[in-house]
């Protein structure tokens, strides 16, 4: 009898026992949890209020390049660029694509079809997306444009190269005009295109354009990217640019100092 009142009081404690360590085990994976969203919500970055870009730099580590010295956008002024003896070399290897259109919060992105890229100074990237900022995000002579489209274009060794294209209120857009009202509205929303397009209909002449090295224009503004904007603007009307605007809602980081870079044109 004793033995099995002894056995009944060890299950009893042991019960007791097992429910305070697993609160505890409750309670710190709350705590972790709460901890973890916390830290997601310290790492979101915008292009208004509190974690503008004015303060991209101190919303995480990662983002501290966003204070850097070789930081993009800026503005091109063509009473400083210079042309270079030895001219820079871009071949645009770009052509029909498919595409999934994305609304991930900050832009309109579309991903395209691999095998389109292009090579600068010899060097080749592949081309993995675009995507639009209203208004545009690097200005000319101090004047920035209605929008601006980057080709994001990546390299073997993790470098990228951007071609940049202007749009100026004009004669309406056949690329708009086939997409504008299928770019997703809400964050997270995809639109899937079986339709092919031409990458060439969104590109301007690419023969003449300015370059300088810079980062890229959002977080974590790594300063690893071969800027390449178009000088030849591309047209779209004034319908199609304010739709747009409205749909992007001033996504442009402002421009950034040049601090001794040079800007070369050709």
């Amino acid at each position: 009898m004793k033995t099995i009142k002894l056995s009944i009081l060890f299950v009893v404690i042991s019960f007791f026992v097992s429910c305070k360590t697993s609160q505890k085990s409750t309670s710190h994976k709350e705590r972790t949890s709460t901890s973890q969203q916390v830290e997601h919500h310290k790492k979101h970055w915008s292009y208004v209020g509190e974690n503008d870009p004015n303060h991209w730099s101190n919303i995480s580590e990662e983002y501290k390049a966003c204070s850097g010295k070789k930081q993009s956008p800026i503005d091109i002024e063509d009473a400083v660029v210079v042309t270079k003896k030895q001219p820079n070399v871009l071949k645009v290897n770009f052509g029909n694509t498919k595409t999934d259109i994305i609304n991930n919060g900050h832009t309109i992105e579309f991903k395209i079809d691999k095998g389109n890229y292009l090579t600068f100074n010899g060097k080749k990237y592949e081309l993995k997306q675009f995507h639009m900022h209203s208004l545009s995000e690097h200005s000319l002579n101090h004047k920035h444009f209605p929008l601006e489209i980057h080709f994001v274009s990546k390299a073997d060794d993790g470098t990228y190269a951007v071609i940049a294209v202007f749009f100026k209120e004009g004669k309406a857009s056949p690329f708009f005009s086939k997409f504008l009202d299928k770019l997703p509205a809400k964050e997270g929303e995809i639109f899937k295109s079986n339709t092919s397009f031409d990458l060439k209909d969104v590109l301007a002449d690419t023969k003449h354009f300015y370059h300088y090295n810079g980062s890229f224009t959002t977080p974590p503004c790594t300063e690893i990217v071969e800027w390449i904007l178009l000088k030849e603007p591309k047209t779209a009307s004034k319908e199609q640019l304010d739709k747009l605007h409205n749909l992007l809602k001033d996504n442009y980081r402002p421009v950034q100092k040049l601090n001794g870079r040079v800007e070369d044109v050709q």
